[in-house]
């Protein structure tokens, strides 16, 4: 593997990273957000332009987890979908979810330059294309579908790629960013008049009027959990969204591609470019999706982009390497709303399918309005306290075995017993005096060990090679080397363990 660099997203070292201070005392504003992602950020913002007062905590660096790993498209095209919500939950309802996902693009644009912030917004057509003849009818649907529900749709097989395609569908007026920036800059905006944002300030209790760090405490009338999945079993959305990563890679093209792209047939190949200031062009190649912390489908996935990468394109040698998360709702749209019935629980989102820019812009004006007392009528699909229609019943099945597989083995292909059998590099679930151990031998032979039990909920935790992390295929939770927690549900570390 090449030696990259330690923060391996390419949004995440090509963004300025300004300080924002830690939470202390107690603090009372109408409305406290936890989590610094597009989310969180876009809600207190516009929670403020509403006149409320708000306070963001961010556990680690604002805009640096989930948004800081996306391939950041502003995109309404999200693969075959409409044809798939058409089915489930009928023609109006898939209609409010295009209808939201265009407003979202939009306000994105309008909060960018309203506020100033220079985040590479360039406007893309946006393709769903196909090598295999097999998808060519599920394409013209996608289109069929798409138009009329008003979308900018229409079929094409000219996109632009240096290969045939058997179909395309392209969206027009759509458009890319640099993720980072934006959701930094748009925090920027939010302290002063009664504001804040505050870092490195990670929420370990938690009511539905008032959260709390090691350090501080907010008091509000409602608080928002926009943490990727909420905390703890807050709504049980561990058990009605189940997690999956992705490989992502960037590297420098030759030149700039005439839109954003992916495929609709496995494996998966998602691809759109940057421009940088000094004129260099990168490419950010998103692969298929693979269960958290299965090590040998990460290393596979991750070839499969390189290779074709590699192979179709006139690219230098890939520069960044790293895995983004997200969950799919069983019934196949996000939930968004009030994670109980009535307005005595928390406001939650969650579920985005990897289209989280869009999807996550969203969740934030329809939670903002329901901070504020008003209605939004996107809840009609979005609500989440719908019961799942039967059509998730199979997957929230298959989800559940996994589970349980988890909650007692785990998973790593090659099983060494001791921390003497690792090799420098490799990382392992150990069983050291009947208990599960997740042990990572450095370049230096050091050994970092902690328990391999999920603080969430129990489940074996798995190695994530590209990130050095430990994820837990069950719900999503990640930890670094030393067991802290990068994002939950888990709040918790992973226990200690004394390797000699």
């Amino acid at each position: 593997m090449p030696d990259l660099p330690q923060d391996r997203t390419y949004w995440n070292t090509t963004a300025a990273a300004p300080e924002f201070p830690q939470l202390s005392g107690e603090i009372d504003v109408d409305i406290a957000v936890i989590g610094g992602g597009i989310v969180g950020i876009t809600t207190a913002r516009l929670l403020k332009d509403r006149g409320l007062t708000t306070a963001v905590v961010e556990a680690r660096k604002v805009g640096r987890q989930v948004t800081g790993k996306s391939t950041a498209k502003m995109t309404s095209q999200h693969s075959i979908i409409y044809q798939t919500l058409e089915q489930k939950f009928g023609e109006a309802r898939a209609k409010l979810y295009a209808e939201a996902q265009e407003t979202g693009i939009r306000k994105i644009r309008s909060l960018a330059a309203e506020h100033g912030i220079a985040c590479d917004i360039e406007s893309k057509p946006a393709y769903l294309y196909t090598l295999d003849e097999n998808y060519v009818g599920q394409i013209e649907k996608e289109a069929e579908v798409a138009r009329r529900l008003g979308l900018p749709a229409c079929l094409t097989r000219e996109i632009g790629l240096p290969f045939q395609v058997h179909a395309a569908l392209r969206f027009d007026d759509q458009a890319q960013f640099h993720p980072t920036k934006y959701v930094v800059g748009l925090a920027a905006t939010i302290p002063g008049g009664g504001c804040h944002v505050f870092e490195h300030s990670r929420v370990v209790d938690w009511e539905p009027t008032r959260v709390a760090t090691d350090h501080g405490t907010i008091r509000a009338r409602h608080v928002v959990m926009a943490t990727h999945l909420p905390l703890g079993q807050v709504g049980g959305y561990y058990a009605q969204a189940y997690p999956y990563a992705e490989p992502v890679i960037a590297a420098r093209i030759v030149q700039p591609l005439a839109g954003m792209y992916i495929n609709a047939e496995q494996p998966s190949h998602s691809i759109r470019t940057h421009a940088r200031a000094k004129g260099d062009v990168y490419a950010i190649v998103a692969g298929t999706g693979f269960k958290p912390g299965h090590t040998d489908e990460e290393r596979q996935y991750f070839a499969d982009i390189e290779s074709w990468l590699a192979d179709n394109f006139d690219t230098g040698p890939v520069e960044y390497r790293w895995v983004n998360e997200d969950y799919t709702a069983m019934d196949g749209a996000p939930f968004i709303g009030w994670s109980s019935s009535g307005t005595d629980g928390y406001l939650v989102g969650t579920g985005f399918n990897a289209w989280g820019i869009s999807n996550g812009t969203v969740a934030a004006m329809i939670l903002a309005d329901l901070a504020a007392g008003k209605e939004n009528r996107w809840l009609d699909l979005f609500d989440a306290t719908r019961v799942k229609p039967i059509a998730g019943g199979a997957e929230f099945v298959k989800e559940n075995v996994h589970v349980a597989s988890h909650l007692v083995t785990g998973y790593l292909s090659r099983k060494p017993k001791s921390f003497a059998e690792l090799a420098p590099g490799e990382a392992a679930i150990l069983k050291i005096n009947g208990e599960h151990v997740a042990a990572f031998k450095d370049e230096r032979g050091q050994v970092h060990a902690v328990s391999a039990v999920c603080s969430h909920m129990g489940c074996i935790v798995g190695w994530n090679e590209a990130d050095r992390t430990w994820d837990c295929p069950c719900h999503g939770s990640r930890f670094e080397l030393n067991g802290e927690v990068i994002h939950g549900p888990a709040t918790k570390p992973l226990g200690t363990h004394i390797t000699g």
